[in-house]
Parts: C-alpha cells; structure tokens; sequence
C-alpha cells in the first residue's frame, strides 16, 4: 500500500478536485482499491463533490453515526479496530473507491488536533486493505503540514501565480521535508498561453520533479458545484484534447492518476493492463 498526500500552500488551488478525480480515474480505469479521506469537517473537502442522500436529517445523522473519521475513531480507542472491520466505517463510492467522511462538528473537540493525533495510526491500518489511500492535508496549517511526512507520494497543488511559485521553491524547511519524497506538481487552472508555462517554471526553478498542467474547465466546474462529479468524470474520461475544454481536462486527468500510479509502486498493474492481462 502507498499512501499519496495531496496538499497547497494556498487556498483554491485544486487539492480537493484533483484528488477526488484522480481516485475515481484510477479506479474507473485500474484494479486498484483505493481509500479517499481528508482532514476536514464532514460535508467539506473531497465531500463537496459527491451527491447528498436525500434522506430526512434524521437519517443522515444515523448513518453517519455509524460511518466516518468519528465511527471510525471509536472503534480504535476501544481497541477494536482491525483490517476486516476498516471498510464497515466507509462510504462506498463505487466497487473499489471507498471514502471516509470526515468529523462530525462537536462542541469543545478540535477536529484538526484529533486527525493529527491519530491519523498515523489510521493509515496504518488503512495499509493493509487498500492499495492506495488517498489524503487531502489541506493547506498551511502545521499539523496538516505533518502528514507529509508519512507520505509515499506528495502531490503539491499550486497554479501560475508568480508570487506563490517563489514562496513554495524559497521554503527551506518544506523543501527539506520533501527531501526523499516522491513529488508530483500540479497547476490548476492551467493557461498554456501564459508565460508562465510548464517549461518556463522548471527552468526557472531547476525542478526535476514531475509538474501536470490541469486546465480549467466549465462543465467540470458545473458538475462540482450539482455535487456530480462521479457522473462528470464516467461521461468524460475517455475524451482526448481534440474534444476541447473537457477533452484537455480529462486527458490532464488521466496524466496525473497514471503519474500516482507509477510513483506509488502499482507500475506492475500498468504494464499488465497496457499489455491487455
């Protein structure tokens, strides 16, 4: 199992959609299982791009009573929580991609202190159902910013602003908490007209690292805000740049799963799948 972090330095840059389209590419498209998590509240994040049940609050209150970071937390400080038990706290997506919803809002808990404090352990048994586990870490903040360090594969979500390029290549400490990680790059709402292209950055930059250009696009925008990004991505993902905005979308999707796949250790499952096993 390989666990990818995808995290900013900055709000807005794509950590959540690009997460959430990269596992249900790689599911759609591979025999992979994956995990999606986050560390925010239940509702937020990767959360925001899936259908809500319509079910009476009642409903919803128990099912998620039973489902996510708090079920799921429960189980393991009773010391109950084990490999065959994982998967009855999630919510299924499709037959291979799992989420687990985040913390319920509960009066005098620190949600960001409670993921700090036992994410780690939660991985670690996560390790040993899924092939990958996927983690939105947010952006900024100190605690997030540590769970980097358990981390197989980083992706940092950045886009074409200057000025945000500069602070991420001047961060020492960052660069020394990367130092012997596998990092890919993204840039949301890619421009390919503007000066500051792929190309440019790594020249500038000296950066050795994979960088995915993942450009914007309406209908995906759209689907996000009807919370239907599931159908979104199963109606476009085969589109290449020839069908325009949406086909450069997907195509820069598919890029960036198979650029995870590849640095998590699943390129066995690749070849295999490209040879037509």
């Amino acid at each position: 199992m390989s666990t990818v972090v995808f995290w900013s330095p900055v709000n807005g840059r794509g950590t959540s959609s690009h997460l959430i389209l990269s596992a249900l590419m790689i599911t759609l498209t591979h025999h992979v299982r994956v995990l999606s998590m986050h560390m925010h509240r239940a509702g937020d994040s990767i959360e925001a791009a899936l259908p809500v049940r319509e079910d009476s609050m009642d409903h919803m209150t128990s099912i998620f009573a039973t489902t996510g970071w708090d079920a799921l937390l429960r189980l393991y400080l009773s010391g109950s929580l084990t490999r065959d038990k994982f998967r009855d706290y999630t919510v299924p997506l499709s037959r291979q991609l799992d989420l687990l919803p985040g913390a319920r809002m509960q009066n005098g808990i620190d949600v960001n202190e409670e993921y700090a404090k036992y994410m780690p352990s939660v991985l670690k048994t996560a390790s040993e159902v899924y092939d990958l586990v996927m983690l939105d870490a947010g952006n900024r903040d100190r605690m997030e910013r540590d769970m980097l360090k358990d981390a197989d594969v980083v992706v940092i979500n950045l886009d074409q602003n200057l000025r945000v390029l500069e602070n991420y290549f001047g961060d020492t400490e960052l660069k020394k908490d990367l130092e012997n990680k596998k990092v890919i790059m993204t840039v949301g709402h890619y421009d390919t007209d503007s000066h500051c292209s792929i190309n440019n950055m790594k020249r500038r930059f000296n950066y050795k690292h994979p960088v995915i250009g993942v450009p914007y696009c309406t209908e995906f925008k759209d689907a996000w805000n009807r919370r239907d990004v599931p159908s979104y991505l199963q109606q476009n993902m085969n589109l290449d740049k020839k069908n325009g905005q949406r086909g450069e979308h997907a195509s820069s999707i598919r890029e960036l799963a198979k650029c995870i796949m590849e640095n998590a250790g699943l390129r066995t499952i690749l070849k295999q799948l490209e040879r037509g096993a």
